[in-house]
């Protein structure tokens, strides 16, 4: 039966500086010659994830944390956030004055890097956000966030999928008991990913292989973030980066090498898939 592997992006595939490492270009290839379907499952909006899969050949993507699902680049499914939701966060955001990045299947809207310059320097804040928006993006949006939060007018008629926001993780506990609808899970100590109740990237994987035929023992999945939880506890085999969280290595089926010291390609290897 034809397996089926799960990638994350930042921290997994590509490293702090948003660069896929050679190994893990050459894994990725080899793995598609042996007959074996590389799917990239990641935090980030269509928008974001463009680069990174072309440079891969991979158009099976679930984005979002499984809020949108792509199959050979059609989207098969997607769940967006209530839009009367979505403008309590942004008013709440405002209020706390806390960074926010609304994410549609290709659009961004966001008052992001506001809270976070006021700690650091312009340079660092972008550096920071770096993870999340590519170079390209980073100066218009912080160009928008120093004059105003989003505009609920800004989005009207636009699907909101996820919300990230820059927030403390002791804070995150009051939003989570305003907002009880909706699902928070950490990709890093500066933001959250906000997005439905009841979905996760195990939930995006569970659509997937609905549509694919494909097997749950026949599956494995590579992450190294809180966000990356519940797809590495669902798949048959989690594979949690050398560099990622404790919390993440410690449910993992097997701890790899960092993403910088060809983590995806020694893992690929010790299985056996390439």
């Amino acid at each position: 039966m034809t397996k089926t592997v799960f990638f994350d992006i930042d921290g997994t595939l590509v490293n702090k500086h948003n660069q896929i490492p050679e190994s893990a270009k050459r894994a990725i290839q080899q793995l598609k010659a042996n007959g074996i379907v590389p799917v990239i499952a990641t935090g980030r909006s269509p928008l974001l994830i463009h680069d990174i899969s072309k440079e891969l050949s991979i158009q099976n993507i679930i984005a979002m944390n499984g809020q949108l699902i792509m199959y050979e680049g059609d989207i098969i499914f997607d769940n967006p956030i209530k839009k009367e939701t979505v403008d309590r966060l942004v008013s709440q955001a405002a209020e706390r004055e806390n960074g926010i990045i609304l994410c549609g299947s290709e659009d961004i809207f966001s008052n992001s890097i506001v809270s976070l310059a006021k700690r650091s320097s312009v340079w660092t804040a972008l550096k920071t956000l770096g993870k999340l928006i590519p170079g390209k993006y980073q100066l218009s949006l912080f160009k928008r966030a120093i004059k105003r939060p989003p505009n609920p007018k800004e989005y009207e008629g636009k699907a909101i999928y996820q919300v990230i926001l820059e927030t403390s993780m002791e804070e995150e506990e009051q939003y989570r008991a305003d907002f009880q609808d909706l699902h928070f899970a950490r990709s890093n100590l500066y933001t959250v990913d906000i997005i439905s109740a009841g979905m996760s990237k195990a939930v995006g994987i569970e659509k997937f292989l609905e549509k694919t035929g494909a097997k749950k023992e026949d599956t494995y999945a590579f992450g190294d973030s809180p966000n990356d939880f519940e797809m590495l506890k669902y798949v048959h085999t989690g594979v949690a980066m050398g560099n990622g969280w404790d919390e993440i290595k410690d449910i993992a089926d097997h701890v790899t090498a960092r993403v910088d010291d060809d983590g995806i390609e020694k893992a690929l290897k010790h299985f056996g898939l390439i």
